[in-house]
């Protein structure tokens, strides 16, 4: 015990220090789902090999099976941090296993015979790893260890331990202390886990042969599979994924919680610590998760392991209910410690399995030794944790409390008795969500959730980064400067594409534009010839220089097609002074070069090879006969993967000067109404930043084009760029094109999300490239 009275609440009220960092912690979720094929058959397809080495991968592993992917959130501070994080990886793993669905129930799909599921393999099939699946599949066999869940890791923050073992005098030491601590919200929260299985039990139907023995209140449903009558939870039942026997363990001390599981070890119940499924562990990331290696190091969070997935929300949980489990621990912490004996924790199992088996029915539960109706058990809770939730400044806790007495008094809304109530069957549930949940992740793979902030390029390297398992660490979020390690590796990144593989003079060199034209002449590659301009005067008195010669007014250091204007079929003195005062505004340099006819392409080299090439289509907007240029260009703004910004993969047009200029050209105004299948280009200018399309033409742009783009970046000695070529219509070899820019920061999501075609995937192939050796 903590000490005599281990009550807290007037330590709290004493201390508001203490008050206002009570509910700061750190948070983890693991979450476990089965691969299934287009029609719920269990995949016996490898474990995703973009994801690597599944030992080396921090957040996505595999469980027992080689079919059964385990995502792992980095350490949290807070819950909506931590949700945030296990949605990114559910669409990240979504999008790489496209192919196939992430099964999002707790309960098994359609199974192959018991020798055909794959245990998760290993670089060495004599890991410890390996060896401990191989004796899992030995003792309880394979289909059992598909059963799937989520486990909630939860640790209060340093600070506030620190502060409350001062508070409390300091007589142990610190880490005696927090053993104690985490001891005391353990037995909490056994004593009151048949509420939080109640609650969040989401597994009571199943399928035919999948059990080994026939629990006693199994029915069969109309749709040909079987569920607990009144059931919750299959998964946590007797019949479920349990140690043979139940382990009691020691939760007065933790020199006794330790012998306690040492003993079931020493009698051969389980092989180590990490075979006692209760549903509740004491835990230290830094050891070697051994037994001994707790002992010596200490209790560092605790894990939270029986959670059924929630098929309801595509990431197994909800936020709602990560606030609650905080909560009740919270509680636990303060509330004052009754005994929890070898009986009372007899009395605890019989309440899980009540609830687990029978919780439809709201049956007695034992508290305190003694046996009291389902509602009033709720009430004692709910009623110690509103205590706690009063400490706060906020209403949140009291309404989500309000929100679990509701469904303690209406069993229909709890989650067991929707996935009961629904006709479809089994499989068919499971599937549509299964389905609709990929889409979702689709939807969304283009960006990161959380760091919307940042540039799009930026988000595509991150997740490239999780998915291969890379350390992250954003170093600056406003420039976009972020630091991976992988092992002991490190590089830094700026803006996705700005890394130590490129000298800085190359890097100015691509910035600007009348250099990088001289050096790629000095190569022997063709470039639009022109003049360049410090001052607008000596720039306007040119004018008879380009008149009725088709043109391209641009500043000389801008990217992404920034005021740039271009004169194909003839101009105006008045439009050609515009197109200059436009340029001048964003430089103090302007360029004035032959207009070069063609299709206008980015060829993206990374490390001498082509990484992807787009066809740029300038700006442009299709008349219906009825809506203005003005309404027709907000239509297809419309576009969720239209944004600013370059936080989306497509950019908005704009209703600028240039874009006014432009349709002048062409006898239009925003106001007119062109017909019916008119296309209307707002934009001379093909880039994608300017409100252009992208169609991947990778697979497709003759080779010869292919090599000139690599000798571009070689002849400024780039190994990350973009090079921008206008081509013949024709592509055939040799035929005429002009290099008309490199970009030395060229934006990646035109490559991974073209308007039309296939992902290039090129924050993989960026980090292939700087992690050589590790990936």
């Amino acid at each position: 015990m903590l000490y005599k009275n281990d009550n807290l609440f007037p330590i709290l009220e004493q201390h508001a220090d203490l008050k206002k960092r009570l509910f700061n912690g750190n948070f983890g979720l693991e979450k476990e789902n089965v691969r299934v094929d287009e029609n719920g058959n269990l995949s016996l397809t490898p474990h995703p090999a973009i994801f690597g080495l599944k030992e080396e991968n921090p957040y996505i592993k595999t469980d027992f099976s080689e079919s059964q992917i385990e995502m792992i959130t980095p350490v949290s501070g807070s819950v909506d941090e931590v949700y945030t994080s296990m949605e990114n990886l559910q669409n990240i793993v979504s999008d790489r296993v496209r192919d196939e669905y992430l099964w999002p129930s707790s309960n098994p799909p359609i199974l192959p015979a018991e020798q055909d599921i794959p245990i998760a393999v290993y670089q060495d099939p004599n890991s410890a790893s390996r060896l401990y699946r191989e004796h899992l599949a030995r003792e309880y066999g394979k289909k059992i260890q598909l059963f799937s869940g989520i486990h909630y890791n939860f640790s209060f923050s340093d600070d506030f331990l620190e502060r409350l073992h001062t508070s409390m005098g300091g007589e142990k030491s610190l880490q005696d202390f927090k053993n104690q601590i985490y001891l005391k919200v353990a037995k909490y929260f056994m004593q009151n886990r048949w509420f939080l299985l109640y609650l969040t039990g989401a597994s009571p139907v199943y399928l035919p042969n999948f059990l080994n023995k026939t629990p006693d209140n199994e029915v069969s449903r109309e749709t040909s599979d079987l569920a607990l009558k009144n059931g919750i939870s299959l998964r946590n039942s007797h019949a479920g994924y349990k140690n043979k026997c139940s382990l009691h363990v020691d939760y007065d001390s933790f020199d006794g919680y330790i012998s306690s599981i040492e003993s079931w070890i020493n009698q051969g119940k389980i092989d180590s610590m990490r075979e006692l499924y209760n549903p509740i562990r004491m835990k230290n990331a830094h050891t070697d998760q051994s037994l001994a290696g707790l002992a010596k190091a200490g209790v560092e969070y605790i894990e939270i392991r029986s959670l059924d997935l929630n098929p309801f929300d595509p990431n197994g949980i909800t936020k709602e209910t990560l606030h609650f489990i905080q909560l009740l621990l919270v509680t636990g912490l303060l509330t004052e410690s009754t005994a929890f004996d070898q009986i009372q924790q007899e009395q605890s199992d019989q309440n899980e399995e009540r609830i687990a088996s029978n919780g439809l029915t709201k049956p007695d539960i034992y508290v305190n030794g003694v046996e009291v109706p389902f509602d009033q058990a709720v009430e004692k809770l709910l009623t110690e944790m509103e205590n706690v939730a009063k400490l706060t400044d906020t209403t949140d806790f009291e309404s989500i409390i309000e929100t679990q007495r509701d469904i303690s008094q209406h069993p229909e809304k709890t989650i067991a008795s929707q996935i009961t109530a629904t006709p479809e069957s089994f499989v068919s549930f499971n599937l549509e969500k299964a389905k609709t949940y990929l889409e979702q992740s689709m939807q969304n793979a283009y960006k990161l959730i959380g760091y919307e902030d940042m540039e799009l390029s930026t988000q595509i390297v991150l997740k490239s980064a999780v998915t291969k398992g890379l350390s992250i660490e954003l170093l600056d979020r406003e420039e976009n400067f972020i630091r991976l390690e992988k092992g002991n590796q490190v590089e830094y990144i700026k803006q996705a594409t700005k890394t130590a593989r490129d000298s800085y003079i190359s890097a100015l060199i691509m910035e600007n534009k009348v250099v990088t034209k001289q050096i790629l002449a000095e190569n022997d590659i063709e470039v639009p010839h022109g003049q360049h301009f410090s001052d607008i005067e000596t720039a306007r008195e040119s004018f008879e220089l380009f008149a009725d010669k088709p043109i391209v007014i641009k500043p000389k250091s801008t990217n992404f097609g920034i005021g740039i204007s271009i004169f194909k079929d003839g101009f105006s003195q008045e439009n050609y002074e515009e197109a200059l005062k436009i340029a001048f505004g964003y430089d103090s340099s302007v360029i004035i070069e032959t207009y070069i006819p063609g299709d206008e392409y980015r060829f993206l080299v990374i490390d001498g090879k082509i990484a992807g090439i787009l066809k740029r289509v300038p700006a442009n907007i299709t008349g219906d006969g009825t809506r203005t240029i003005s309404e027709l260009i907000d239509e297809k703004n419309l576009d969720p993967l239209r944004g600013t910004d370059h936080l989306k993969p497509l950019e908005i047009i704009q209703k600028g000067p240039e874009e006014t200029l432009m349709l002048s050209m062409q006898g239009f105004s925003m106001s007119d109404v062109p017909e019916d299948g008119q296309i209307v280009y707002l934009r001379e200018n093909s880039n994608i930043s300017t409100g252009g399309d992208s169609i991947d033409v990778t697979d497709l742009i003759h080779p010869y084009y292919q090599e000139l783009a690599i000798k571009c970046a070689k002849a400024v000695d780039a190994n990350l760029c973009g090079v921008d070529i206008i081509v013949s219509r024709e592509t055939i070899a040799n035929g005429p094109y002009a290099v008309i820019e490199l970009n030395f920061n060229p934006a990646i999501q035109i490559h991974s999300f073209p308007y039309q075609g296939e992902n290039r995937r090129i924050g993989d192939i960026i980090l292939d490239f700087l992690f050589k050796d590790k990936l």
